[in-house]
Order: structure tokens, then C-alpha cells, then sequence
């Protein structure tokens, strides 16, 4: 069953607008509104991995996973839905053969549903889609707010403009970490506004515009480089992470510097990949050192640049950063 997902998003859209409007007097329509496109989002992630059961499955599909077997009664209890909606769902899983009927233990002339074998093999294709799907929701629902309407209006905005089938499908790609191309361009200065917009967006600077708008001029051409993190679905593929190199004035180091992974997709190892490459870069070039600029209130950032060996140190120079106040270095 195909979704055309760009037209739910835009109906959910203007009727968002309506319903904000009217605040919690519209409760019930705008969860309503939620899952219909929390729905429709899981049904491309499935048809984009080839999970081969529809999104409306999944709550029958998980409770019998866990139960085993389960009458049409139970499930429906269980699950808060009316019977009918249940035996309408269970109808066109029989058919499609992800249930199968098996006898009651405790009455003969009762028969009980349970995950047929192709039902437990969508159950563990849909393991990994589960997993990164989690992440992305979890991110989604971390806001601190007291106010609950105030706190759901953060909640659909995020979800409905944020693509969160796309970011699922991003976490589940295969990362392979290539060598700058001028087609990775946007990509590049893209991930490193987002991470300064962020976390800095007071204190983003001139230079900062400039290395981002003409990487090649202000990295490449200075004798640096580049390397983009890419992931691959298909042929489809997207940069989710960058790292720059610069020479330093010595001559034996190197600066790493403009390390960013797109936000839904921290977590994955993309940064320590970066690093892993930066640092063969280094070995490879003869250098001594590695060094880079930090803030100290970065702590994720931080712990793991510790955890790959720098060391924090007195400044060389001053740094045309106003934002790091912390500098590290990595011997070689």
C-alpha cells in the first residue's frame, strides 16, 4: 500500500493551524492528527526497507510476539480498541499470512492467533527500523516544558516538519567516509550552521561564513582537507557528517576542526569515524600532533575527544573564535 505522504503532511499542516487556534478544546482532533501521520510515516520507512507488513499491524504484531498466542477478545482488551476494529485488522493479516489460527490449550472448539513464520520474520526485518525510530521520536519528545498544549505544539512542529521518516531511513544508512567532493558543498556548510545556529548563534563570525561558503578556497587550496561522512541507501546517498583539516603554521601538526553529524544521526558513531580518518590523515602526512578548539560547556563533544587521546593545553595563539575557550592537542 502506497501513502502519498506529501499530501498528508499538507493537510495536517493547515489543519494544525486551524486547531492551534483553539487549544485544548481541539485535544482530541490533534492526537488524532498525530497518529494518522505517525502512521504514515512508519508505512515509508517500511516500504523504503522493505519490511513487508503495513504500520497498522505493528501493535497486534508486538503483543503476539511477546504473548505467543491470543484470542480476538484478548487482543482487543488488551490493546483498547474496539472488537471490531480488531477482527477487521486480523482479517487481512490471516490473508496475508502473517497470523495463523491455533487451537485453545484450554478448549478444543476455540481456536487463538499466533505469528505465523513469515510473521516472525517481518518481526525481526522490522527489529533494526524499531530501533533508529526510537532515537528519533526520543529526540523529538525531549522538551522541557510545564505546559502540556505548549509542549504538543513543539511536538507536531518537530515531527511534521522535521521528515521523520527521512530521519529514520538517514540512521539506518550504511556510512562509508570519502574524501571531499564539490558537490558536498551545501551538505558542508549545511551540517556546520546547523551545529553553530545550535549552539552558538550569537557568536557565529565572519570567518566562520567564509570557510563555510568557499570551503575550497579556505581549506583545500591552504593545503588542508576534508572528509565527508556518507550514507548510503542504494543509490541514494547523503552526507551526514563532515571534519576539516588545516596545516598549522609549524608545519609538524595539524588543526581538525569543523567536525559536525547531522543531530538526528548522533549517536551512530559518525563522529568517531571522522576522527579515525583524520587521525590516519595525519599518520599518513608525517605529522607530530593533532590540535583543535573547544567550548567547555560542549561536553559530549568533549568526553569524546578525551576518549580519542587529546589533551587539553595552554593555547598556542589566541583563537579568532570567540566561542572556544578550550584547546586540545593529540601526539602522533
Amino acid at each position: 500500500m502506497k501513502v502519498n505522504n506529501i499530501n498528508i503532511r499538507n493537510w495536517l499542516r493547515i489543519l494544525g493551524r486551524i486547531m492551534e487556534q483553539f487549544g485544548v478544546l481541539t485535544l482530541g482532533s490533534r492526537l488524532k492528527r498525530l497518529s494518522d501521520f505517525l502512521f504514515a510515516e512508519v508505512q515509508v520507512i517500511y516500504e523504503a526497507c522493505d519490511v513487508p507488513i503495513s504500520s497498522t499491524y505493528f501493535p497486534i504484531l508486538s503483543l503476539l510476539q511477546v504473548t505467543r498466542a491470543m484470542s480476538v477478545v484478548e487482543l482487543a482488551d488488551s490493546l483498547k480498541v474496539s472488537h471490531p476494529a480488531i477482527s477487521k485488522q486480523v482479517s487481512k493479516m490471516l490473508q496475508e499470512s502473517l497470523l495463523i489460527k491455533v487451537a485453545d490449550p484450554q478448549d478444543q472448539r476455540r481456536t487463538r492467533l499466533a505469528l505465523s513464520e513469515s510473521g516472525r520474520a517481518a518481526m525481526k526485518c522490522v527489529q533494526p527500523v524499531l530501533k533508529e525510530m526510537a532515537v528519533v521520536l526520543e529526540q523529538a519528545t525531549q522538551m522541557p516544558s510545564s505546559h502540556f498544549m505548549a509542549a504538543l505544539l513543539r511536538l507536531e512542529q518537530d515531527l511534521f516538519d522535521g521528515g521523520l521518516a527521512q530521519k529514520v531511513l538517514d540512521r539506518l544508512r550504511k556510512v562509508e567516509v570519502v574524501d571531499f567532493q564539490s558537490h558536498h558543498r551545501q551538505a558542508f556548510h549545511d551540517l556546520n550552521m546547523a551545529w553553530l545556529m545550535g549552539f552558538f548563534p550569537e557568536q557565529i563570525n565572519a570567518y566562520d561564513k567564509a570557510l563555510l561558503a568557499d570551503p575550497e578556497e579556505h581549506i583545500l587550496q591552504r593545503g588542508g582537507h576534508i572528509f565527508c561522512a556518507l550514507g548510503r541507501h542504494g543509490k541514494d546517498e547523503k552526507v551526514l557528517g563532515t571534519v576539516a583539516i588545516l596545516p598549522n603554521d609549524d608545519g609538524a601538526s595539524i588543526s581538525m576542526l569543523k567536525l559536525a553529524v547531522a543531530e538526528h544521526c548522533q549517536g551512530k558513531g559518525i563522529a568517531q569515524q571522522l576522527i579515525d580518518c583524520v587521525v590516519e590523515y595525519g599518520k599518513r602526512q608525517g605529522v607530530t600532533c593533532i590540535s583543535l578548539e573547544t567550548a567547555s560547556n560542549l561536553q559530549a563533544a568533549n568526553a569524546l575527544y578525551v576518549k580519542n587521546g587529546f589533551i587539553t593545553k595552554p593555547a598556542p595563539k589566541p583563537s579568532c573564535y570567540s566561542r572556544a575557550d578550550r584547546y586540545m592537542e593529540k601526539s602522533l
